[in-house]
This record gives structure tokens, sequence and C-alpha cells, in this order.
């Protein structure tokens, strides 16, 4: 249902499974609704459903809430900038502050070989890896060796002992490409080059690391930091500190919100129903669970002229097949009775009464009456037969609540009547409404 927009027409099509909840309030507004007969199995299900989905929204708004309070707290008590990362550690510098250890990875390394600035290893995570380096000043021109295309990819990375050599992380932000100050022989073939390689116990840096500046855009820093040795390769990854505000708080229990959000809406307990308000000449349709943008109001309505009419239209199924079968179209034949009013922009249908076991059920239409103090029709004699409404009086019929052949109704409903259209006459679909 589009907010804003007039309701299709009728507002509410009453099935023959179901019944109407007719509601007397203090106030003399009556309210309208269906309601399924008794615990029915999909009347069971919705209300699951909607268990499900107050779950899925509930639960994680209280911890997102928590968090968001226990981070408040811890911000005030703690005064380590990377309390809220996995590792703890960190880096400080004097141009962006602490970057804090996000990722440490420590890869095994075997049959370790050296040769002058060369070396290879074997790892589990990359198999059987060559490198090629050079070093000038603190920058290292690392490569590894491609033997299928035969050729280098290198980058640059600075080398750092046990103190950094600058305290500036801008530094180390080095193009990760290849440049023209690297050395000339990474445009050369590898395979043009002999080594001799031995096996060490010794990593071509010692117990150095090579490090790179990732990304060093304000708030969002970034250090990549590498060691090599005989045992092992490690990688570590440092990010810029950051303080955990409300939206960070509850961003990992969006996903689970907006399912649960979902399923409430697909539950089928958003009902429709229908206020009328004579003391203010005035019927107003709402969801009985929904917001103020889904009500519509009919103003200046004449309750004294309801108007009841007998009605039948008859609906198209189109059936889509699959690799087994072919497709196919049904038809279902209604008859009842059209409940309708007028206001101040013309006439609308209410509620299409459909017949039940071929019988009008006159029942629902008197304790409607009753409950607006109004003279049901059935009242007004024995040989009361509700009128046909004719063109000329303006009654706004529903799309595919039409007299029309079958042909002339095979256009697509819309709003409940298209929801309904999809059913088999008599039977209700898991998240029908009702």
């Amino acid at each position: 249902m589009i907010p804003f927009t007039k309701p299709a027409s009728p507002v509410i099509w009453v099935r023959p499974y179901h019944q109407l909840s007719i509601d007397s309030l203090e106030d003399g507004k009556v309210i309208v609704k269906k309601a399924s007969n008794g615990h029915s199995i999909e009347k069971i299900g919705r209300f699951l459903g909607v268990a499900v989905a107050l779950c899925l929204i509930v639960v994680p708004l209280i911890l997102a809430g928590w968090n968001v309070l226990e981070n408040a707290v811890n911000s005030d008590e703690e005064t380590d900038p990377c309390s809220s990362f996995n590792g703890g550690e960190s880096i400080e510098f004097d141009d962006v502050g602490f970057l804090c250890l996000d990722y440490n990875e420590s890869i095994s390394a075997r049959s370790f070989e050296t040769a002058e600035e060369h070396f290879k290893f074997e790892s589990d995570w990359g198999g059987f890896e060559e490198f090629r380096w050079a070093q000038t000043g603190d920058v290292v021109t690392l490569c590894i060796v491609d033997s299928y295309y035969d050729e280098y990819w290198c980058e640059n990375m600075i080398r750092v002992q046990d103190s950094l050599p600058n305290q500036n992380l801008s530094y180390y932000s080095i193009d990760g490409s290849m440049t023209s100050d690297m050395p000339s022989w990474v445009n050369d073939r590898p395979s043009s080059v002999d080594v001799d390689y031995e096996s060490s116990t010794v990593g071509p840096f010692g117990a150095d690391r090579l490090m790179k500046s990732l990304d060093d855009g304000s708030g969002w820093e970034q250090l990549e930091v590498r060691s090599y040795n005989a045992n092992s390769f490690e990688i570590s990854i440092y990010y810029a500190a950051m303080e955990r505000g409300m939206f960070e708080s509850i961003l990992p229990y969006m996903l689970s919100i907006f399912f649960g959000l979902v399923i409430l809406l697909r539950s089928g307990v958003r009902i429709p129903l229908l206020e009328f308000d004579q003391q203010h000449s005035k019927i107003q349709r709402r969801l009985n669970i929904g917001t103020p943008l889904s009500k519509y109001d009919w103003t200046g309505v004449d309750f004294q002229n309801l108007t009841l009419a007998e009605h039948s239209f008859t609906v198209t199924h189109h059936h889509s097949g699959d690799e087994h079968t072919s497709s196919s179209t049904s038809y279902s034949h209604h008859t009842g009775l059209n409940l309708s009013c007028t206001y101040d922009g013309g006439s609308h249908v209410l509620l299409f009464i459909e017949d039940k076991d071929g019988r009008e059920r006159r029942d629902l239409v008197d304790q409607l009456f009753k409950a607006l103090n109004l003279e049901s029709p059935f009242q007004a004699g024995p040989n009361f037969a509700p009128p046909v409404p004719s063109a000329e009086q303006g009654v706004i019929l529903p799309p595919l609540v039409t007299n029309t052949s079958i042909v002339e109704a095979e256009e697509t409903p819309s709003s409940e009547v298209q929801e309904e259209a999809g059913e088999v006459q008599g039977s209700g679909g898991f998240w029908d409404q009702a």
C-alpha cells in the first residue's frame, strides 16, 4: 500500500473463510477488519513470523545499545587508543598519532635458501616463492620472480631496524608500482640470471622489518609490516585508531534488523482496517501495525447513504510452468455484496463481502449496521434486493471486480485484489492477510 494514495477498491475483501471483526469504541467509533476463524495454521504461522521478526529487531537493538553504553564508559576510563582492536599493539607516529595492530599472520617457511640479493622458500600460503631484492639507503626494492611469465613483480618498502628511521608515516608512503628509480634489472628476464642458492638459517634482512604505508588519507591511514626469516614469513596490518561512535557500534547489527523488518512486513499481520467515525463524518483506512503514512481519510461521508449492491466478477489466475509442466490459466468466479460510501470526492467501495456456499452473508451486514446504529438494508422489508449500481451513480468498482467477461478481466489486479487473485478460492496461503 503506497502512502498518500487512495486505497484500492474494495479496501477489504471478505472471503468465504473470513469473518469480520466489528468493535464499537467508547467514543462512538467503529473498527472493522478481517478475522480468521479459530487458531488456523495460517494464523499461527503469521504470529510465529512476527515473533521471529521481533527477535531479529529487538535483540540486536538491545545489544547495540549495550555496546554504545559500554564504549561511552570505556572511553572515559581507558587511555589506550587501541583497546578496541584485537591485538592491542600499536606504533606511534608524529604526523598521524597511533596506528593499531588489526591483523597479524605468521606463515611457516620450509627449504629456505639464499644467494646474493636472492632468496626463496616454500610455504603453505603461496607454495614455492622466489625473490630478488636490492637496497638504496633505507629503501628496499623487493621483487617476486614470476617463472611462468619470466618477469619480475616489484615494489618498494622501507627497511626498519629496532627504531623507526623516521617518525612520520608519510615517509613510508611509497608508490607500490614499478617506478623508474628501481634497479635497471627489474626489466630483465629472471631466466637470464644464473643464481647459486644455498640453504640458510638466517633471513635476508635479519631481524629487520619491511614497512609500507598503503593509504595515508586522513583518518584512514594503514601500514603494512613484513618480516622474512628462515622459518617463517610474517605480515601485520596496522590501522589508524578511531573512536567508535553510535553508528559504528550498531553497524554489525543492521543486517539482522533489516531481515527482521522484511519478515515483519511480509508476515501478513499488517492487515487493513476501517474506522467509521460518524461524529466527524469520516472513514479512515489504516494498518493495524503501521505508521501514519498508511492512513487515508474519506471526509464528508454520508452515513445515511451507505450503498449495498450485488456484485459478481471473474479473476484470471496465470500459473507459470517449469521444465516439466507448461504454463496454464484458470479462472475463479466470485459473487457477493459491495458496500460503498459517498463522500466529498465521490464514492468508494469499502467492503466486498463474498457469498458463502452460494448464500449472501446477511449476518455480517446486519452486525455492521447495528454497530453503526443504522437500519440494515435487509431490515427494510422481506422482499429487499440490493440494487446493482449503474454507471450514472459513479460508484468506483474495484479493478477486476466488474461485470465484464473473462477476457476483459485479464488486466493485472492491484493491491489487495492482486494478492487475493493469486489464491485458489476457499484456501488461504501461508502469508495471506487475514
